[in-house]
């Protein structure tokens, strides 16, 4: 139980810092709010209460932060919608939502981007980083955390690096990679040493006492911990000396070293007591039942595991409430009792599958709603027709009843086939959006997986010669970054959304920033009217596509320094222009490749207009022109 708890706890306190934490009274803030006018200081009381109340009341912190999101875009103040989306993305994570915290983190990534503040992008990335390892894609982390390292190094802020190598570190260990995970702890705490920030050194402590607990490396494990305790006690970090003093008493037990391994198991009990932390009590207790039933003290360790139960029962703990029955019933079966042994047993398993259960739970509810419902109208339709019969004289009743039955038998069949109706029309659109997804799929992800599988091919065999296939390798992760880049297109493009138009403009924000930056191109983005454009799903893929293609074009073919994209509405049109002052090209002497092709169908498909102006030396300038 320790290993998994412990590293949760660790991981759910390294976010809950992550932001820029304020220990701020809600009240005076909120203050601010209602009687300051509608300027920057509201903006930042916004953004401070999305801050404070995020693991308290992330609901709440939410609305303020959408509240400042509104308020600093009207007041077009980049780097205040920037902080704002940052809170409002932990307050999602906070709130366990996370595809809603990584549509905000991208957006707050765009804007920090906009205001040119090396800080708060590097601290956007290292959260989208957080989410992506949340939601186990390692992967993907590893990019961000390189991302949050550069612009930590622009920075140049050691505790910004220091939260990057601590959250590189947590990825290599959920990859079971203990070596490299301690290594980038190390060099964590090294650095918030330098900084001075106490705090965050005893939990990268407490985080590298894990590794090596995994690893077996119990003395190193010891000293790690030991050195997260005196920190903890020197800034009186009450909170969290309970987990560090839980986990060296696991390190004892598992040494056999049991004086220590209570006493340490006390010692969390006290300050989870102090807090009045029932998860960290409920540890305690079952840390404690552990220790006693190494000591063969079975009626202690039915006690300290009778506890762990209540706790985690009364808190709906349901981890704990696995691990605390999972020792009662080793106890009693130790203790001799088989039949609590048995009924704990049950109990456990019982838990196990508690998720599946209550699911299960919830359709066989909903059933028995329907077929009671459906038995009491059976019954009021048997009553209502015992009374009709026993009133035979009163034919004109008779034949009223008559007509009513066939009128409801001609409703139901009209709305039986509406329904069939219905469900043939969402079968159609089922099987045309499954048939648009695999084509997708094929032209988009195929080619690109199929050049992935040949390049791997190549380097196994110069591997096998002895040579190191290293260019080939960094053509297999291009590749691999360009068919995840692609999926990622795909699944946005089919997914329906509250507000397509701005999803739209912040993907498309987002993708060129990156793009231009990473060929120090300066990029203008103008593409506010983007959020007044009602699409349909067909028609955002098809703006979207022919965007990309053309930004890519100026980036990779243009030689550039600045691209500008421009989204303006007219009285009847409305048009997108991506305007680079590269080298140009001649239109009439140029071939067209697919490239220019589909960029001409797609708008056609819109019964939209693709006009291209552009000469040798002159710059590009590729216009999509929409009905309005």
């Amino acid at each position: 139980m320790q290993k998994s708890a412990t590293l949760v706890l660790v991981l759910c306190l390294f976010f809950s810092n992550r932001l820029e934490a304020q220990s701020i009274n809600t009240d005076s803030l909120e203050q601010v709010i209602q009687h300051s006018p509608a300027d920057t200081n509201k903006v930042i009381a916004y953004r401070m209460l999305a801050g404070t109340l995020k693991d308290r009341e992330p609901l709440k912190a939410i609305a303020y932060g959408k509240a400042g999101v509104a308020l600093s875009l009207q007041l077009g103040w980049d780097k205040g919608t920037a902080g704002c989306l940052l809170n409002t993305s932990a307050s999602f994570t906070a709130a366990a939502k996370l595809d809603s915290a990584l549509v905000y983190i991208d957006s707050a990534i765009v804007y920090s981007y906009k205001a040119g503040d090396p800080n708060r992008l590097a601290l956007a990335y290292l959260n989208r980083a957080d989410i992506h390892m949340n939601l186990q894609n390692l992967s993907q982390s590893l990019i961000d955390c390189d991302s949050s390292l550069r612009y930590a190094e622009k920075a140049n802020s050691d505790d910004r690096r220091a939260r990057v190598f601590q959250t590189i570190g947590s990825v290599y260990f959920y990859q079971r990679d203990y070596g490299q995970s301690a290594t980038y702890y190390k060099r964590a705490s090294d650095l918030y040493s330098k900084a001075g920030n106490r705090f965050m050194m005893a939990i990268v402590y407490n985080n590298e006492g894990n590794v090596y607990k995994h690893q077996e490396q119990y003395a190193k494990a010891i000293d790690v911990f030991t050195r997260a305790i005196a920190i903890g006690k020197e800034i009186n970090d009450l909170n969290n000396l309970s987990m560090y003093h839980e986990n060296l008493s696991d390190v004892y037990l598992q040494q056999n070293n049991l004086p220590l391994a209570e006493q340490h198991a006390k010692e969390a009990m006290q300050y989870a007591v102090l807090q009045q932390n029932n998860l960290q009590l409920a540890n305690a207790w079952e840390c404690q039942g552990r220790i006693y039933l190494q000591q063969k003290k079975y009626d202690k360790a039915i006690h300290a595991g009778q506890m762990a139960y209540r706790i985690g029962a009364a808190e709906q703990l349901i981890n704990v409430e696995h691990e605390a029955t999972d020792l009662l019933a080793t106890a009693y079966e130790k203790q001799g009792n088989t039949a609590k042994a048995f009924e704990f047993l049950q109990i456990n398993k019982a838990i196990g599958d508690s998720m599946l259960h209550m699911q299960f739970d919830e359709d066989i509810a909903a059933m028995q709603t329907r077929f009671k419902v459906q038995e009491k109208d059976k019954e009021i339709a048997l009553l209502a027709n015992e009374k009709l019969l026993q009133e035979q004289k009163l034919n004109q009743q008779r034949i009223a009843m008559f007509t009513t039955i066939a009128f409801v038998l001609l409703l139901l069949l009209g709305v039986g086939l509406l329904i069939n109706r219905y469900r043939l029309r969402q079968q159609m659109h089922e099987l045309m959006l499954r048939n648009r997804i695999a084509a997708d799929l094929h032209d988009e992800v195929g080619s690109s997986l199929s050049s992935i599988h040949m390049l791997s091919r190549m380097a196994a065999q110069q591997a096998a010669t002895g040579n190191t296939p290293t260019e080939i390798l960094g053509r297999v992760g291009t590749h691999a970054q360009e068919t995840m880049d692609k999926m990622s297109d795909i699944v946005w493009m089919i997914k329906p959304g509250e507000t397509e138009a701005a999803n739209l403009k912040q993907r498309l924000e987002h993708f060129a920033f990156e793009l231009c930056d990473s060929q120090n191109i300066k990029a203008e983005m103008q593409l506010d009217e983007l959020d007044k454009w009602k699409l349909s799903m067909n028609e955002r893929k098809n703006v979207y596509l022919i965007s990309k293609e053309a930004l890519n074009n100026a980036v990779k073919y243009a030689e550039a320094t600045a691209i500008r994209a421009v989204a303006v509405t007219k009285a009847k049109s409305r048009s997108i222009e991506i305007i680079d002052n590269g080298r140009g090209f001649n239109l009439d002497e140029t071939e067209r490749g697919n490239g220019l092709d589909n960029m001409y169908n797609r708008a056609t498909e819109m019964k939209g207009k693709l006009n291209i102006e552009t000469s040798p030396g002159h710059g590009t300038t590729i216009q999509l022109i929409l009905p309005e």
